[in-house]
């Protein structure tokens, strides 16, 4: 049995695009300040905030997974060292 990834970066990317799309709509027939537009760019701007704290979370899992690589190499080189 074949096992998809699901891209969710891309999947949210998409949901973004979309309810920028639909802001634009209402916004041009309700007007820019209207409720309904003001309520669409508060949704628009919570999927906006949460692709930012994923990127930084990808960020900062990337460079904890290269801190601990730097960690385990000094660790290895201490024992090798001992050793000698």
């Amino acid at each position: 049995m074949e096992t998809k990834r699901v891209d969710y970066k891309q999947l949210l990317l998409d949901e973004i695009n979309r309810k920028r799309e639909e802001m634009i709509t209402i916004a041009n027939s309700t007007g820019f300040t209207s409720n309904e537009t003001i309520e669409c760019s508060q949704e628009l701007d919570e999927l906006l905030n949460i692709y930012q704290r994923a990127e930084a979370a990808e960020r900062n899992h990337s460079l904890f997974r290269q801190f601990i690589k730097r960690v385990m190499l000094f660790f290895a080189l201490q024992k090798v060292s001992y050793k000698s």
